[in-house]
This record gives structure tokens, C-alpha cells and sequence, in this order.
């Protein structure tokens, strides 16, 4: 019998959000959006149109999530120099500070979620699911 790698995937999914979201929501944040403030540490005035190609969300999605964290006082939202219409995103000395927290969490979790593997085994089912992400495309997708 086939595996059903959907059905699989979405119960690795919940877990693993689930706890996430447990650790997260003890410092103000969930496993929706700690991401985002990583992201913005790696790449400081990304827009929010490039986080909504980075993530494959609709654009309401992701302009919730932006709207929490400025409002939560993770993050500073500011106007390009070069262009008015395009909003840049930075890390408040707030943000910067969790980010060492947050590091920890989705290192503790990723570790106990896969504590029943080898290190071998860990490493293999991270690659084969950093390929299946990067190479496969819905039929209804409209990325090229």
C-alpha cells in the first residue's frame, strides 16, 4: 500500500505547530509568525511583497501577521527611500532581543520531534524534504 505522505505530512505539521505555537505563546509570539522576525534579521528592509512570495500566502496573510508584530513592537515598519509605495521591515531592539529565544525553541522542537530518528536518518528526511518543497508545484500554482 501506498504511504499517504498528505495525510502524513498534515499530522507532522499539527504536532509539530502545536507544540510550537506552546513554547512561542510564552513570549508573545505563535509558530504563524516567529518566522517573520527571522527573516527580517537575515534580510533587514525586505518588503512585504517579497514576504508574500517567500511564504506562498495571500497578501491579507501576510499583512495581518506584519500588522500584529508592529503593533506588538517586534517589528518597524518604513517607507522605502526610493520608493513611497513599497514598506520596508525591521527588527525593533525588542525583536532583536527574542531572536536567541526563539532559535532555541524551534531547535528544541526539531530535535524532539525527531528523536525517534538516527542522525543519519534526521539528516536524510530533512534533505528529501527540503527537495520535495523546492521542486514541486501544484497544477494550480502560479509561481513559475
Amino acid at each position: 500500500m501506498e504511504p499517504r505522505i498528505d495525510k502524513l505530512v498534515s499530522i507532522f505539521n499539527h504536532k509539530m505547530r502545536t507544540e510550537l505555537n506552546f513554547q512561542y505563546e510564552k513570549i508573545g509570539l505563535s509558530a504563524k509568525n516567529y518566522f517573520y522576525l527571522e527573516k527580517i534579521a537575515e534580510t533587514p528592509g525586505i518588503s512585504q511583497a517579497q514576504f508574500i512570495k517567500i511564504l506562498h500566502r495571500d497578501q491579507s496573510v501576510v499583512t495581518r501577521q506584519i500588522n500584529k508584530l508592529v503593533a506588538d513592537g517586534w517589528i518597524n515598519k518604513r517607507f522605502s527611500d526610493n520608493d513611497h509605495r513599497r514598506s520596508e521591515l525591521f527588527l525593533t531592539s525588542k525583536g532583536e532581543a527574542i531572536l536567541p529565544k526563539i532559535k532555541d525553541i524551534y531547535r528544541q522542537v526539531n530535535q524532539n520531534s525527531l528523536a525517534s530518528l538516527t542522525a543519519s536518518e534526521a539528516k536524510v528526511f530533512g534533505d528529501l524534504l527540503d527537495k520535495v518543497t523546492t521542486t514541486y508545484q501544484p497544477h494550480n500554482s502560479t509561481e513559475v
